[in-house]
This record gives structure tokens, sequence and C-alpha cells, in this order.
């Protein structure tokens, strides 16, 4: 399985839709299971000025 960083405040973002995935549908999901589907819902939803935002952003954090 391909491996990446994720920083600590996404990761306990993604901690927190675990809990309510399992609390939402009463059954047993792995962690791994609702980082897929909330990668696959991102992919599906972006668009070209997401991107365009988060460079913006980027830039402007790294300028101070």
């Amino acid at each position: 399985m391909p491996s990446k960083h994720i920083d600590d405040i996404t990761w306990r973002k993604v901690e927190k839709e675990h809990v309510k995935a399992v609390v939402t549908t009463q059954s047993s999901l792995k962690d791994t299971e609702v980082l897929k589907i909330l990668i696959t819902k991102g992919l599906e939803c972006i668009s070209d000025e997401d991107y365009e935002l988060f460079a913006k952003k980027k830039r402007e954090r790294n300028k101070t």
C-alpha cells in the first residue's frame, strides 16, 4: 500500500469522520476505509479553482 505523510491536524479530522461514519452506519469501519471514502469523494468534488485558491493561500503563507 502506498504511504504518504498526513499532518496531525488533517489526521484528527479523518479520525473524527471515522467516528462519525461508525456511529452513523452502526457498523465497524477501518480508518483506511473511511480515508478512501474521503479521498474518493474529494476527487469527485475538487475543481481547478480549488487548486488555485490553495496555491494562492500557500504563496501568501510563504511570504511571511
